[in-house]
């Protein structure tokens, strides 16, 4: 009996081929594009949650209150963690990870530029769960100058040798042994590394002042607490730590708190952070368009299906006058949509394999399908399909095996169905409605990232590519390599910096104007530059002068920007006032370890992403005992060939710098990276707004294929009698039209509430205006009309005499 219906369910699904591909198409696709999304969802979702008891893992973060508003830092200071560990026995352990970028070398042949060099407390494993594959956990990371390194650099720096016991020679003079053969950083771990150096090598390195500081500087730190401890009970207890450690002033102006593991790489509130982050809401927005599509290309199916049943009604009349039974007729139709549904399962299945290496491009991912995910991809998608082709098919079924056969015949059913019709409608207005706020919110993403891009940032970003000197064995040889620069006819200037605008965060340092109480400091964010650097990024000086390189007083001079004016309450005429940059001792005291004269005040400048406020800056001169401060070469490119510009610079770096990697970024690069979850967010949306278009426009042309047909003789009397094409056109477009309309108002009114509160995420972000819902309705209605219009063409250009020639 089965094989019957399922042999009789095949007969019609090819008798009926086009709509047959049509419903098997949209479904598979709709399929596809929602396991696409789920991946990258789950992926973005999985990060760190490879540590065993992730949940119990906590980063410790700063935050520094300001009259601007909190300010919130992913890093600590080293001294935090010896502190918890003393002061709270809440916690089990803590590590700390400070990363640096060293040379490395193993022979003059093996030696290269290693960004992601890391050192970590001893107490490493006991906190996180990395695959240490040879060594032993408890001793790897015991003594000075030891080392473990991941499986990778142990291939690229020994080759197929036993590298545990062996050296390696770190910043061309130290020489760590390798203790142990770490399997390679997972990617879905927020901190990323390829060496692990002891921590207590800095101590040896860099002085014991880095080993267990309060303010200098900053590192990672994270703890690991008892199952069941209050976070917010513990939290509760660091202001008093604080002020323990840091005194009562600094207590009322930094803060730290407890923050979960598996949140830090969905959290975008943290600057400093150690790798790209993604937006919590971004993946909730595309979590909930995943859904939508698949919600699309169902409701596709089911209208169809349904629009489908109405036209076989004289099939079912036939097969009741020779005796099939109500319940035969309803099973009939449910084998078909659930046949249906399960071809298009397995066929979304391949595209959605298919599709994965282009996703992988849209997305800069490296998502694989494991052997084992295949059966629980194809267990949810068929029972998808399960779900699908019995909710598309139980109506119809109901619906047409309930009618006497002589109903049936007479064709009463259409006009005893206004269910059908409203369901029908309901069906097709819910669908243009995600695909109009699909194509709305793709709009108004795209203006915003243009508005984001175009936008003045106060600083001059054009033509800049920044030099990484750190690596430079004699830092105080930099402004040797600077001027030599300079006489190149292929640059037009060159600074020197700690840091450069749009590409990092600054750090904060208390200030405190002469004269005033050690209570009155203020928290100001501080860019250490050369007396060049101002004019090569074009800072508008809005009051007073910039630094003169022809003044040897300017060293010792400051720039302020207006944010900083205004907290401090100065105007021009407080100008060559003095600041005072430096901490708040424990007993309250302010220790002033910089002092000069503010000379200037600058525009404010976008230092970090749109999505801030501009904060305090306070811009002073790298000391000349400082010389560690000069980071980076800032290079103004002249106008000409790009590629023989770099040569230029990177000939002058090969003769200057004894072999030390050239490495540079273009600082227009740097600003654009900083919206890259956008622009993905973007992408995204316009890829699959696009699919979402074309699953309802495919719904669209078979149901007017299916009205061509219901109308086909109508057509052909109104023709005799002298209709247009025009009108005839209308008459099959009309109601659709009108549906498509409503849907378009109703997505404008939601679509408008989710992306206000979506702009509010940017600090500086465009206004909605009409036009851009305009924008969207007119490439909505057009593609609809010329989808339906086709089919209606056709139709309405066709012969009457074939309609009623068995009138």
């Amino acid at each position: 009996m089965i094989k019957n219906y399922l042999k009789m369910a095949w007969r019609n699904l090819i008798k009926h081929k086009g709509h047959t591909v049509i419903n098997v198409f949209g479904l598979g696709v709709g399929m596809a594009c929602f396991l696409l999304i789920l991946f990258y969802v789950k992926d973005e979702s999985s990060f760190d949650k490879f540590h065993k008891d992730y949940e119990r893992i906590y980063r410790i973060t700063e935050v520094n209150y300001t009259e601007g508003g909190d300010n919130y830092l992913a890093n600590a200071y080293s001294a935090i963690g010896p502190a918890l560990q003393n002061d709270f026995p809440e916690f089990e352990a803590f590590v700390r990870f400070h990363i640096e970028e060293f040379s490395v070398e193993n022979g003059p042949e093996k030696k290269f530029q290693e960004p992601l060099f890391a050192f970590a407390d001893s107490t490493l494993w006991d906190v996180l769960d990395f695959d240490l594959l040879e060594g032993d956990k408890k001793t790897a990371l015991a003594d000075p100058f030891s080392i473990v390194i991941t499986e990778t650099m142990a291939q690229k720096y020994f080759g197929d040798e036993d590298a545990i016991g062996k050296a390696l020679k770190v910043d061309g003079q130290n020489d760590f042994q390798v203790t142990g053969i770490l399997k390679d950083v997972p990617k879905n771990s927020h901190i990323q590394f390829n060496f692990l150096a002891s921590f207590i090598s800095l101590r040896q390195l860099q002085g014991g002042w880095m080993f267990n500081n309060w303010y200098w500087p900053p590192m990672y730190t994270y703890v690991k607490v008892p199952q069941g401890v209050s976070v917010g009970r513990v939290e509760a207890k660091f202001p008093d730590m604080v002020e323990k450690y840091l005194g009562k002033l600094t207590a009322q102006q930094r803060g730290y708190k407890m923050q979960a593991l598996e949140d830090i790489h969905t959290t975008t509130d943290y600057a400093n952070e150690l790798g790209k982050t993604s937006n919590k809401t971004y993946l909730l927005i595309l979590t909930t368009t995943a859904f939508l599509i698949l919600a699309i290309a169902c409701v596709n199916f089911m209208n169809l299906s349904l629009a489908r049943s109405i036209s076989r009604s004289g099939e079912v009349g036939v097969r009741k006058v020779f005796g099939a039974i109500r319940e035969q007729i309803v099973f009939q139709y449910l084998s078909e949509s659930v046949l249906v549904t399960i071809i298009a399962a397995v066929i979304g299945f391949g595209f959605f394999m298919l599709a994965m290496p282009a996703f992988n491009g849209l997305t800069e991912k490296s998502l694989v399908v494991e052997l084992a995910d295949v059966p629980l991809i194809l267990g949810g998608l068929i029972l998808i399909a399960l779900i699908v082709g019995f909710l598309s098919g139980i109506y119809p079924a109901l619906f047409l095996s309930g009618f006497s056969p002589a109903a049936i015949l007479k064709g009463k059913v259409a006009k005893q169905s206004p269910f059908a019709g409203f369901f029908k409608k309901v069906l097709i207005t819910f669908q243009f409605v995600i695909s109009a706020a699909l194509i709305i919110s793709t709009c108004i993403i795209y203006f915003q990232l243009q508005y984001m891009r175009n936008k003045q940032l106060g600083f001059d970003k054009e033509q800049t590519v920044v030099l990484e000197v750190r690596s430079l064995p004699d830092q105080t040889r930099i402004k040797t390599f600077k001027d030599r620069l300079k006489q190149l006819p292929q640059v037009r200037g060159a600074a020197v910096s700690s840091r450069i605008p749009g590409h990092e965060g600054f750090y904060d340092y208390n200030v405190l104007p002469e004269g005033e109480s050690a209570e009155n400091n203020m928290l100001f964010m501080r860019l250490e530059t050369d007396l060049d650097f101002s004019d090569l990024f074009q800072f508008e000086i809005v009051a007073g002068r910039g630094f003169d390189n022809r003044l040897s007083t300017d060293s010792l001079a400051y720039l302020i920007n207006e944010t900083a004016a205004a907290q401090l309450g100065w105007d021009e005429d407080d100008l060559n006032k003095k600041l005072n940059m430096g901490s708040l001792s424990q007993d309250g005291s302010f220790r002033a370890v910089h002092t000069g004269s503010v000379i200037g005040i600058v525009k404010d400048f976008n230092f970090v992403s749109l999505h801030n406020d501009v904060d305090p800056v306070v811009i002073s001169i790298i000391p000349s005992s400082q010389p560690y401060m000069q980071g980076k070469i800032s290079v103004k490119l002249a106008p000409g060939n790009l590629s023989e510009s770099m040569a230029a610079i990177e000939k002058e770096w090969r003769d200057f710098s004894n072999a030390a990697q050239f490495e540079y970024f273009f600082l227009d690069d740097s600003v654009e990276r900083l919206y890259d979850a956008e622009k993905q967010l973007g992408k995204v949306f316009l890829t699959f707004s696009s699919i979402s278009i074309i699953l309802a426009c495919l719904g669209l042309f078979a149901m007017t294929t299916l009205l061509a047909t219901q109308l086909k003789k109508e057509i052909g009397i109104r023709k005799v009698l002298g209709a247009t094409i025009g009108s005839l056109v209308l008459l099959m477009s009309r109601g659709y039209l009108q549906l498509i309309a409503i849907s378009f108002v109703i997505a404008s009114v939601i679509t408008y509430l989710v992306m206000e509160k979506w702009l509010e995420n940017f600090a500086y972000h465009i206004q909605m205006q009409v036009w851009y819902f305009l924008l969207a309705g007119v490439v909505l209605g057009l593609i609809s009309f010329l989808t339906m219009s086709f089919k209606s063409l056709k139709a309405a250009y066709g012969n009457p005499v074939d309609a009623l020639r068995y009138e």
